[in-house]
């Protein structure tokens, strides 16, 4: 009997720990893992209520249309705002598709959370897309890995829709949170839409495989349609900050038509987006101009702590179009640069163009210098 009770026991246990064993199993082989929600470092925050009501939104707090083409630029306004007084436009303009992008640097690890508010009128129509992409470049060719979300918002079916088809409904006149938790280790992504779930799923896989495990910038995009008025307000991301310094710079030099040898000022950030302490310089100037930073360079920058540098340029005697970059480096992290698109015109006079035309018209013709040689004594 004594051995009958000890084998029904043993077997009980046998039972239990395979059972226990089996059931671990299942759970890390789940694919249904979701990236934490985590408390993090707040590394970048844009409310829009610095830049003037009106003003285009290209070339400002480090916002670009699409491959830095100003045509494509959303508008700071007023109609709308979470936090008052501004947000952006995103729409049609002057038959042109607003395509606004903000670049990171530094965001390739650990977990993170970027959160964007929208509003969409009840009347909007077409179409408008929030987007998140894991490699961008000026004029780059933009393949499907790039894209890691795309979100749509259709007014002809009222839903907020992913590219792998998940909807959920739009939620008209009020602002709602648009918001992606990204845990980059396990390469997963949740995309939630006024705390809702509209879609887990791949990083790297976004729309198609082979993206980067890198978060390379924003894209409010108003959509292929005549889309009307959809408002975006304060925009964050969050992260966890590693131990290096990261650099990220933002703002653009663009002085428009200027006189020559004009003295000009202007300004751009510096700031630490990791953790540590950051050593950085201006290590790239424009070969044209005479060029001055307050500061030019700075050691010791904890994060969170942005540098304004300060700016001034004397123009170019010469009259041309000019385009260069100013180049800041991270001095513990070569590889860790970033740009400042810097451009400015010195109009030539028409005496000059006339000149210029003449001189060319003689190396292609040079027996009308014997002539002008001969008319003009």
């Amino acid at each position: 009997m004594a051995k009958k009770i000890i084998s029904i026991f043993v077997i009980m246990l046998l039972f239990v720990t395979v059972f226990s064993v089996t059931g671990t199993i299942n759970v890390e082989n789940t694919v249904n893992i979701k990236p934490k929600t985590v408390t993090t470092d707040l590394v970048w925050y844009d409310d829009f209520d610095s830049y003037a009501n009106g003003s285009p939104l290209h070339g400002q707090g480090g916002w670009k249309g699409w491959d830095n083409n100003s045509a494509f630029s959303g508008y700071v306004t007023n109609n709308q705002s979470r936090s008052s007084p501004h947000s952006v436009d995103i729409a049609w303009f002057s038959g042109v598709s607003a395509d606004m992008v903000h670049e990171f640097s530094g965001v390739s690890s650990g977990n993170w959370n970027f959160t964007a508010w929208q509003y969409i009128p009840n009347d909007f129509s077409g179409d408008t897309s929030f987007l998140l992409l894991n490699t961008y470049e000026d004029g780059g060719t933009h393949s499907n890995p790039h894209w890691s979300n795309a979100i749509s918002f259709s007014s002809a079916t009222g839903m907020v829709i992913s590219w792998e088809g998940e909807e959920l409904p739009i939620i008209f006149d009020q602002w709602v949170e648009i918001r992606i938790a990204i845990d980059f280790e396990a390469d997963m992504q949740t995309i939630y839409y006024g705390g809702a779930e509209l879609i887990t799923k791949s990083w790297t896989a976004g729309i198609e495989p082979g993206g980067a495990k890198n978060l390379a910038c924003v894209d409010l995009y108003a959509g292929n349609a005549l889309s009307t008025s959809v408002y975006y307000d304060d925009l964050s991301l969050e992260g966890e900050v590693g131990d290096d310094p990261v650099l990220l710079c933002e703002g653009d030099l663009h002085f428009g038509n200027v006189s020559a040898g004009a003295t000009l000022e202007d300004s751009f950030t510096v700031e630490n987006v990791g953790g540590g302490l950051l050593d950085w310089e201006i290590t790239k100037e424009p070969s044209w101009g005479t060029w001055t930073f307050d500061p030019e360079s700075g050691d010791d920058l904890p994060p969170g702590a942005p540098v304004t540098v300060q700016v001034t340029v004397v123009a170019p005697k010469e009259k041309d179009d000019w385009i260069s970059t100013i180049t800041v480096t991270n001095l513990e992290d070569p590889e860790n640069t970033c740009t400042i698109d810097v451009s400015m015109t010195t109009p030539r006079s028409q005496l000059f163009l006339i000149l210029q035309f003449l001189e060319r018209l003689i190396q292609r013709f040079p027996v009308l210098e014997l002539m002008l040689s001969y008319l003009l004594g």
